[in-house]
Order: structure tokens, then C-alpha cells, then sequence
């Protein structure tokens, strides 16, 4: 890949679905492409599951439902099922590109079930070479629109969800026994550095120098053990803090200062979170 990448971009046309010899096929795709990702929502969800492999930079999604956060970033994927209301966007400054795959056919929900793919998480992968390889045998097939092309494409998207699966698991196997426990107490220890100086400018990469680890493997173990990263655990506690604080005679500044934030940002991220501004907050508070 590379020359062509901007004109893969959303480009490819849904299967025709109502051929009786495409109805027959367990798994078809439904569409593909590589994104240069704008932020995406979709109140409605998808009609079909969505698989992302991450091409260069990185973005984060959200389950509008739950709520429910992860990321994007190098060596992951994560799928999409059908009809889930969601959000994704890249992260602040970045150029986010990503192949999508988008699928169809009687067996994908079996299929993914079987396989243990897990759904609406990151997914680290020991490596995606494999992967963008069949990526762009698939692409090129359906571009080319070649004779009974449908059968090759069904192959391949079956050959790609295993590759994922693979990568996967060979990913975790990588980790030995001990490397597994000492990573254990990695996290704990990152996550108690992380509640004992929520009020200072921490640096995750610096946290995560500290213990030996790159920020992306500490983040991705992290992720395992809390289910979100290392800037979401601390974003979280600062904001868990910031309810008791409100509560007290402290003006917005001083307490924005307290978790460590500058006060346009918490003022922001404090709506984004809550729903309401701190003020609104601290006036409703003062009613009850």
C-alpha cells in the first residue's frame, strides 16, 4: 500500500445482497477501504460489524450506550458489532489512518462468537504485516470486480479474521510467567502513582520509564488489569476528586489547580463528563 491509499478512502461499493448464490455465502464482505478518519457518530450504529486495523496514528472510540472508551493505536485492531450506537475520532494533532472491513452473511455472528474475538475493545497484535497483506489481495479483487470474485473475497476475509486472531494470541503468548507477574505489579504500581500525584503534571511516558516498561506495553497491560488506559484512570480519578472538591468553599480555579488541570480544561472536560459545567454543578449542590 501507499499510492494508492487516498483513492481507497471510502470508495468501495456495498455486495449486491440479493443474489441467490451471494445469500449461500457464510461470510461476505460489505465493504473496505483505508480511512483518513474525521470523527464519526453514529446514533444508530452500523448495520454490520466493522473490523479496524490501524494503519498509522491512532484514535479512540466510544460506545454511546455505555460509555464504555477505548483507543486505537500501533499493532491494534478492534471490531464493531452491528447496531451499536458509537463515536470514534482521532486523538488531538494526529492523522489517523485505518483500513476498515466491513462484514456480512449468516455465519459472522457465529463466527466471531467461535473465535473469541473480543468486541468493542482494543486488541494488540504482534504484528499486522500478515494482516495488510490480505487486506490488499481483498482490496485489489474487488476493485478489479474480476469473474466470480465474490467466492475469493469470502476466502480471504476468513484467512484475515484468523490472522487477527492469530496475531492475538501470539501477542499475549509472548509474555513469559514472570514477565506476566512482574507486569502485574508494574500496573499496580503505575496505578498507585497515578492516585498519589493526580494533582502534579504527570508524565506517563516518564511513569512508565520509571518501571521499565515502553508507555505502550505499560498501556496495553494496563488496559488488561482496568479496562482503559493510563490518561483515563488519571482523568478519572481527577474528576472523582474534583465532585469532593466542588463540595467544598474553593472557587472553580482553585480547584482546577488542585487536580493538577488548567480551568478552561476542566471547566470543558468537567461538561463533557458530567453534562453540566462546574458552576451548574456547584449551584446544584448548594440547592439540595
Amino acid at each position: 500500500m501507499g499510492k494508492e491509499e487516498g483513492n481507497r478512502i471510502h470508495q468501495i461499493r456495498p455486495y449486491v445482497l440479493d443474489d441467490a448464490i451471494l445469500t449461500n455465502l457464510p461470510l461476505r464482505l460489505y465493504k473496505i477501504g483505508i480511512s483518513k478518519q474525521k470523527k464519526i457518530i453514529r446514533l444508530e450504529g452500523f448495520p454490520v460489524p466493522h473490523l479496524f486495523i490501524n494503519r498509522s496514528g491512532g484514535g479512540r472510540f466510544q460506545n454511546l450506550h455505555t460509555g464504555k472508551e477505548w483507543t486505537l493505536g500501533d499493532n491494534e485492531a478492534c471490531i464493531l458489532p452491528a447496531h451499536v450506537p458509537h463515536t470514534y475520532y482521532p486523538h488531538p494533532d494526529t492523522v489517523w489512518m485505518h483500513g476498515f472491513i466491513t462484514m456480512t452473511g449468516p455465519a459472522i455472528g457465529s463466527l466471531l462468537d467461535m473465535m473469541k474475538v473480543p468486541l468493542m475493545e482494543t486488541i494488540p497484535l504482534r504484528s499486522t504485516k500478515t494482516i495488510w497483506v490480505l487486506f490488499d489481495n481483498m482490496y485489489q479483487l474487488v476493485r478489479q470486480n474480476a469473474p466470480e470474485h465474490e467466492w475469493s473475497v469470502s476466502v480471504l476475509l476468513y484467512e484475515l479474521l484468523l490472522e487477527v486472531l492469530k496475531q492475538s494470541a501470539l501477542r499475549t503468548d509472548r509474555e513469559a510467567p514472570g514477565e506476566a507477574k512482574n507486569g502485574a505489579a508494574a500496573v499496580r504500581m503505575a496505578a498507585k502513582m497515578i492516585r498519589e500525584h493526580y494533582a502534579e503534571p504527570i508524565l506517563l511516558a516518564e511513569c512508565a520509564q520509571s518501571l521499565g516498561y515502553t508507555v505502550q506495553h505499560l498501556n496495553r497491560l494496563f488496559r488488561q488489569a482496568y479496562g482503559m488506559t493510563m490518561h483515563k484512570y488519571l482523568e478519572d480519578f481527577r474528576f472523582e476528586k474534583s465532585l469532593h472538591l466542588l463540595g467544598l468553599d474553593m472557587s472553580i480555579q482553585d480547584t482546577a489547580s488542585a487536580l493538577g488541570m488548567e480551568a478552561n480544561y476542566f471547566i470543558r472536560a468537567f461538561k463533557r463528563i458530567h453534562g453540566m459545567t462546574p458552576g451548574e454543578y456547584k449551584a446544584r449542590q448548594a440547592a439540595e
